[in-house]
């Protein structure tokens, strides 16, 4: 077979979500695409127009193929540069064949007719997005051209995906698709959370999974965080985003053991697109609204892009859902979570607890009465639940040809962002803070005459806490771009750098209280005496004056690089091209985290110490495309696809990863893939060098249950039930070692040929890993009960009450992990227009969660356990969406079903489990061009049209629910203008 011949007939196949088949690709031009046979007996034109589909920035559609490409957009033709389409017609004139324009993007051969003239094609009046680009790499290679359909299973989701999604972040829009699942972070996550949003593929954690821009690596969130805040991305200048949902280290290196999240930012533009974006729920809050501009230019010689957006959202008030509105979930099936530390005061004496009466001034014994378990405090009136949040960002992206085979190129950005939290006022517990606050019989407000130790008391006149996270994200990449006839080779150096800030406000000075609390405050200058007994409105503005404290938190986190990656045809074999490309990569990470204030001890947020490191790593790594087996009686093609990288870090050694995957086409339209692959994630940074945090931690005491009393090991005394935080201490370790892992895939791919437009796909995973890196205060104070292990670590005084706990990072244990992903997708053609249906499912069939070694393993598959708890969040066993977009005259619907399965959960402060409800949800959008005025479109939206709530989860520490798996917002409408010239 000739070699064009081979070349058209290797590039076949799609990507899930993403591309369009080959098939529709002929249908949409209404069957005129030309026959095989007509390029078969031209081949050397054949030869010069796959030259040209590799070396433009357009894709052209052959006959019963896709071939897809992005490099100049000019090719030479003997001694002269030509523009693609002025090359396009050169290079067809006089074989009988023309051009036809589906989009920029996107030029298919057809045949000539009298009336057809080149220059005069006309683009088809609908926009056939799905078309997705083939030559250059796709996430999970680093060779150019190589099949969309790859060993491991990749989804491609476009721009048009995502605007029709109407999410506004990316964190937003990847909550919902299928292999999503775990702690991810986002700023409807309020106590706890950072104003940063991250991505957990499988549930395993964000710093395992690998968030690439542009291919490349970049700076982590700003204080010495260990993922890439999403938020930092603006989504109008995303192009696509590719989701490789296998190990990937051996490609990548570090990080990718749950998969890869790459995210393929719009590298040219041509003419000027403004859009206005607002949205509210039915409830009438968080209103948001998004402004993007973008401009470009495109000529023969390179492409200039800029684009601006800014985002603006408000936030929603725990209080204003039925669900969030209390603490107390009894009524909801749960227990009651509100806090001990309550306006009134709880008092622990020597006869017993109590309380101050409604009315009483607190200023004698008689004043106070026993405390129940019913005098609690609800915070939830007072904390949001989804933050207000802004996002400023800027982006542009550059190219410019320097010769035929050289190119240079960058791209730039800065985004800034602000997210506010708002907390109930700070609890005191006089006992259980970093250092005891005892009040002595003779202060000044104490009316028992007798030391008070054990006071819990809500200081509801210092105002709210809120917590104020910004952060200012700034990225440089640029580099060379080299083709010759027989190798391409790409150059880049980047820099990266996010720095970030947290304002703590209405804390309490542990040292001011000290003071207020003590005999000879009066003798002490300026001292003025606290009130801790009275009613709410007995701390006076003075008092509220001298405790009252603020923390400042600044850090960042920096990334500098460069490297070189070659890929080229090494040789042709039987079979076909023998692929490879390798490469070298030098980076250094350096982060700081530096808290202000840590001559005082505060109460209700802050930390103690700062976190500084910084490290080198130098990586190789080689990857092969083999073809083995082509037209056989028995296989229509055999491949094989082997990886491996080699990595040195200056702080804990070196590591080496290999990868093997097989493609096997045993007939027409069915493809059956596997990989195998070793993985391994280096201790980041915050985690080795991380300072001290002290945080009340929301927390489970074994001893609090009188059934574990003189059970359990640990629980020699019944420690307080009505107690929900505790003093908690975080801190890294250096002597972590890196997470290693073992991957491996197996999947088929059916694209029947008598069906066309229909594709299928079917992958199951296996993630076996080790030296799980964790710091869980649950589990050291579990296993200190149960056995009397972490002596060191849980701190308990002589009542059997638990005063802190030192939670510093350790390899903690294993986990294996197993499932399945589905996918659906069938593409209709209509007069003028074309329909898809979709359906995406991913089933996890089992999380054995092994916390240290010898001991059993637990399935954690269909749970939930809050990450407050130090838990994995929700791992439901089916998370799935379906979909219909229908386009047509100018009109583009879409409708979204989305569905995540039941989860069970234990009750806090009881035995007992219960489950938490399966939850479906429906989004619609239709978009219109209005013929009126050329490039106008309205798009109105909904999404949750049902207005489904958000499932109780009795276990939630934030709102009764799991924000990071469910929407607290309820129905949300939401409307679009976009005008492009």
């Amino acid at each position: 077979m000739h070699k064009a011949q081979q070349a058209l007939t290797l590039l076949t196949g799609i990507a899930i979500g993403a591309s369009l088949p080959y098939h529709s690709a002929q249908a949409a031009l209404d069957g005129k695409v030309v026959p095989a046979q007509t390029l078969a007996t031209s081949p050397l034109l054949a030869d010069h127009l796959i030259e040209l589909g590799r070396k433009s920035d357009i894709s052209i559609v052959f006959p019963s193929k896709l071939l897809a490409g992005k490099l100049a957009p000019k090719i030479t033709t003997g001694h002269h540069k030509l523009p693609t389409l002025e090359a396009l017609s050169q290079l067809l004139a006089g074989s009988g064949l023309t051009y036809k324009i589906i989009n920029d993007q996107v030029i298919a051969i057809t045949e000539l007719r009298a009336s057809n003239k080149p220059a005069e094609a006309p683009p088809v009046n609908y926009y056939l997005e799905e078309i997705a680009v083939v030559g250059q790499q796709v996430t999970g290679s680093r060779i150019r051209n190589s099949n969309l359909l790859g060993a491991s299973p990749v989804d491609v989701i476009s721009q048009p995906e995502l605007a029709g999604s109407g999410a506004q972040s990316l964190g937003e829009f990847l909550k919902f698709i299928p292999t999503v699942a775990g702690n991810s972070t986002s700023t409807a996550v309020s106590n706890g959370g950072d104003g940063t949003a991250t991505v957990t593929l499988r549930g395993l954690p964000a710093n395992n999974t690998l968030v690439l821009l542009n291919g490349q690596r970049t700076a982590y969130a700003g204080l010495a965080g260990d993922a890439i805040d999403l938020n930092s991305i603006p989504p109008a200048a995303v192009e696509r985003i590719e989701i490789l949902k296998d190990g990937a280290s051996a490609l990548y290196g570090s990080d990718a053991i749950a998969g890869v999240v790459n995210i393929i930012m719009r590298q040219s533009f041509d003419g000027f697109q403004l859009e206005q974006f607002y949205g509210e729920t039915s409830r009438a809050d968080l209103e948001t609204s998004t402004t993007n501009v973008l401009w470009g230019h495109k000529s023969t010689s390179g492409s200039i892009m800029l684009a601006g957006s800014h985002y603006q959202q408000q936030g929603i008030n725990s209080r204003d859902r039925s669900v969030s509105a209390s603490a107390d979930n009894r009524p909801l099936g749960g227990t009651d979570l509100r806090s001990s530390a309550t306006p009134d005061g709880r008092y622990q004496l020597s006869d017993g607890v109590y309380t101050l009466r409604d009315g009483s001034d607190g200023s004698t014994p008689a004043d106070f009465r026993a405390a129940t378990n019913e005098d609690l405090f609800n915070y939830s009136r007072f904390t949001s639940a989804v933050s207000p949040s802004t996002r400023t960002s800027l982006y542009s992206s550059g190219r410019l040809e320097l010769n035929h085979s050289l190119t240079g190129f960058f791209d730039a950005s800065y985004t800034a962002t602000s997210a506010t939290i708002t907390l109930a006022p700070t609890p005191l517990f006089t006992d259980f803070e970093r250092e005891p606050l005892p009040i002595s019989a003779t202060q000044p407000y104490n009316p028992f005459g007798e030391p008070v130790e054990d006071l819990r008391k809500r200081l509801l006149e210092m105002g709210n806490r809120d917590q104020i996270n910004k952060a200012q994200s700034y990225r440089l990449n640029w580099g060379l771009d080299g083709d010759t006839d027989t190798l391409h080779w790409r150059l880049n150096q980047f820099w990266s750098r996010t720095d970030a800030s947290v304002d703590y406000t209405n804390l309490v000075s542990g040292q001011q209280l000290q003071n207020a609390l003590a005999d000879e405050c009066n003798a002490t200058p300026d001292c003025v005496p606290l009130n801790l007994f009275g009613p709410t409105g007995s701390i006076t503005p003075e008092m509220a004056h001298y405790i009252r404290a603020s923390s400042k938190i600044t850090g960042h986190s920096q990334l500098l690089g460069a490297n070189l990656v070659m890929d080229t045809a090494v040789s042709d074999l039987p079979a076909g091209q023998l692929l490879a490309a390798g490469g070298v990569e030098i980076r250094r990470e350096d982060t700081r985290r530096q808290p202000f204030g840590t001559e005082d001890f505060l109460i209700g947020g802050g930390e103690t110490s700062e976190t500084q490191g910084a490290r080198s790593i130098v990586e190789m790594f080689a990857e092969a495309q083999i073809p083995l087996i082509k037209d056989a009686s028995w296989a229509k093609s055999l491949d094989v696809e082997v990886a491996a990288r080699s990595s040195y870090y200056s702080d804990f050694g070196t590591a080496s990863t290999p990868k093997i995957g097989l493609l096997y086409q045993p007939a027409a339209g069915i493809l059956l893939r596997g990989t195998a692959s070793k993985g391994f994630r280096a201790p980041s940074l915050n985690e080795l060098h991380k300072g001290g945090k002290t945080t009340q931690s929301f927390l489970d005491d074994p001893c609090a249950d009188p059934q574990n009393v003189g059970v359990l090991p640990g629980c020699s005394q019944q420690s307080d039930p009505t107690r929900t935080q505790y003093l908690t201490v975080f801190g890294g370790s250096q002597e972590l070692k890196p997470e290693r892992s073992t991957n491996r895939t197996l999947g088929v791919v059916w694209t029947p040929p008598r069906l066309p437009g229909l594709y299928t796909n079917l992958d199951f995973f296996w993630i076996e890993q080790k030296n799980v890196v964790d710091a869980s205060a649950q589990y050291i104070i579990d296993q200190n009960a149960e056995n009397g292990a972490f002596s060191d670590r849980v701190n308990r005084n002589t009542d059997g009450e638990l005063e802190s706990i030192n939670a510093s990072f350790l390899n903690i244990g294993q986990r294996s992990l197993s499932g399945i992903d589905l996918a659906l997708r069938y593409q209709q053609l209509l007069q003028d227009g074309v329909v898809t249906y979709s359906v995406n499912a991913a089933h996890l069939r089992n999380f054995k969660d092994q916390l240290t070694p010898g001991t059993p393993a637990e399935d954690i598959a269909g749970t939930f356990s809050d990450e407050a708890s130090e838990g994995n969040g929700s791992l439901p066993k089916w998370k799935a969406n379906a979909g219909l977009n229908w386009k047509q005259h100018g009109l583009d619907l879409h409708y979204t079903l989305n569905f995540i399965s039941k989860l069970e959960e234990n009750i806090p402060k009881s035995a007992n489990t219960r489950f938490i409800k399966s939850w479906v949800t429906h989004d619609i959008q239709l978009s219109y061009v209005l013929p009126v005025q050329k490039g106008l479109t309205i798009t109105l939206g909904a999404d949750n049209l049902l207005d489904a709530p958000a499932p109780f989860a009795a276990s939630a520490f934030n709102d009764s629910m799991d924000a990071r798996t469910h929407d607290l917002k309820g129905r949300y409408w939401y409307g679009r203008v976009s005008l492009s010239l």
